[in-house]
């Protein structure tokens, strides 16, 4: 049977069943520039020696490629598998810099016995030419929010003076910039803050053209680029450069795209707005390229923050590279965060792990970065057990959120993530399983009792709490889906206009109904 996989990252995953075993693919697409290397995960669910008895045929002419085991058998899979190992591979494809543009359908196969064959798409693109504004909102959408509150909308207003009464839209806003943040004591809340602040005075500049706003903006964002220049500390350190580099470049976009002088040219000179390019670059993209964890059991939500960061800084620095590199970790992040029945087995592991310390261990047990979740329950259905259900309710909105806010950004440049298929899922229908089986926690508080048939933890399923709601990932889900999420819309019914902290900022103002 052929089944789609994907190149810059993908896993795939080796079911065995009575009378076959199938090779899975994750994601289904990869999109890489010239010269670029891909990378895949093999997840076997049944320890086959795949590493000896594959081949791939369709590659691009002159492309490589090799095959790594993980856990104890070495990079060269010559040690037998252990008893903690589990049938992972990663695979790695050297794309040429010579190699023509287009789409290639790359089929795997195998000779061992009972073995089902796949296929996968990898499509090596030019350069992108970015659409701007294009991070979050586009022109349309923009427009939109600007033409319902001269309509009355009268949820859109609520939402409007929310923010305009907001410390964050107040005209005397000062900014708060350090040479050194850490994000343990008052520079991180100052970096995060003035964030919110920035994309906050942008929105309100764009809506009722008052210059004052969009002087704000700017004075923000220069203020930090001209201060900042170490890289971020504490604990949270990554945290915070994945929250605030989804937020900074959304009110760069705002800025340099509408705030324009009388011959179209954008207020922010071309000098600050490098600068603050740079910034982004600097201490987001290349701080945690450099220095982020290959192991540990971090919550899926900072995996989604940091993908949507790399989408959101790549489209504002028109930078092809980072946007892939977003586009890629979100590919790899969904099937990580949400389960589906279908899938397999075998949950996925997070896209950061260095193969050696992929085992049994750190993927299933308690202490894993699953959780230890019981993914055999019947309350699961279909699917949509986060994997983050069992930590609290309020961390799987926010992982829902970030990767509602990267869907959006890449929707808006031509990748409609939310079309493509994952294990056999579309990958909107996941994220509203996702939406669906978590915010009916909220809804109905009997499932949350240990002894309910609804709880997959064996325990008190805790809430948390979040001030993001959803609404971006419900925007998407029913107004371009046409899919039916009645548990997620009574969720979010009941708190709009919704607020702003962390990523999610005024998301019923941008978000609610704006086709």
């Amino acid at each position: 049977m052929l089944i789609r996989l994907i190149l810059i990252s993908a896993i795939v995953l080796v079911a065995l069943n009575v009378q076959a075993s199938m090779i899975k693919i994750i994601p289904s697409t990869v999109t890489v520039i010239q010269g670029s290397e891909a990378k895949y995960y093999l997840l076997a669910q049944d320890k086959d020696d795949v590493s000896k008895n594959i081949s791939l045929h369709g590659l691009p002419e002159g492309a490589t490629w090799s095959l790594v085991c993980t856990g104890t058998r070495g990079d060269n899979c010559k040690n037998d598998y252990g008893s903690n190992d589990l049938p992972i591979f990663t695979l790695n494809v050297s794309i040429p810099p010579t190699t023509k543009n287009g789409t290639y359908n790359i089929e795997i196969q195998s000779n061992l016995k009972n073995i089902n064959t796949q296929s996968f798409k990898l499509q090596v693109i030019e350069p992108i030419k970015f659409s701007h504004p294009g991070i979050l909102l586009n022109a349309e959408m923009l427009a939109n929010i600007k033409n319902t509150l001269l309509e009355k909308d009268s949820m859109r207003y609520k939402a409007l003076l929310s923010a305009k009464n907001s410390t964050y839209g107040n005209l005397n806003y000062k900014p708060h910039p350090h040479s050194s943040i850490n994000s343990d004591d008052q520079t991180g809340v100052d970096y995060r803050e003035d964030a919110i602040a920035a994309y906050t005075q942008g929105l309100l500049w764009y809506i009722t053209d008052d210059n004052r706003y969009a002087d704000n903006a700017i004075a923000i964002m220069n203020a930090w680029s001209q201060t900042l220049n170490s890289n971020l500390q504490g604990a949270n350190r990554f945290n915070l450069a994945a929250w605030s580099g989804d937020v900074w470049p959304r009110a760069a976009e705002i800025i340099r795209s509408t705030y324009l002088n009388s011959q179209g040219i954008s207020v922010w000179s071309s000098s600050d707005i490098n600068n603050f390019s740079q910034m982004l670059k600097k201490y987001t993209i290349e701080f945690i390229e450099k220095n982020y964890f290959t192991s540990g059991n971090y919550g899926g939500n900072l995996l989604s923050s940091q993908a949507t960061a790399f989408i959101n800084i790549g489209i504002f620095s028109n930078d092809t590279k980072t946007f892939l590199e977003g586009v890629d970790k979100w590919r790899k992040m969904l099937p990580a965060y949400i389960y589906m029945k279908n899938d397999g087995k075998l949950p996925m592991p997070p896209y950061f792990w260095r193969n050696s310390y992929i085992s049994s261990t750190s993927l299933l047990s308690t202490a894993g970065y699953w959780r230890g979740q019981q993914f055999n329950s019947s309350s699961i259905g279909e699917g949509g057990l986060s994997q983050e259900t069992c930590r609290d309710i309020g961390h799987v909105i926010w992982g829902l959120s970030a990767l509602a806010n990267g869907l959006e950004s890449a929707r808006i440049q031509g990748y409609n993530l939310s079309k493509e298929e994952t294990l056999g899922t579309v990958n909107a229908v996941r994220l509203k399983h996702g939406s669906e089986y978590n915010t009916n926690f909220y809804d109905d508080k009997s499932a949350i009792q240990p002894d309910s048939v609804n709880n997959p933890c064996g325990k008190i399923i805790d809430l948390g709490s979040s001030v993001g709601k959803g609404e971006v990932l419900l925007d998407e889900l029913t107004n371009r889906n046409q899919l039916s999420l009645p548990n997620s819309e009574l969720f979010i019914k009941g708190f709009r206009p919704t607020g702003a902290s962390y990523f999610m900022i005024w998301e019923t103002l941008t978000h609610y109904q704006n086709p």
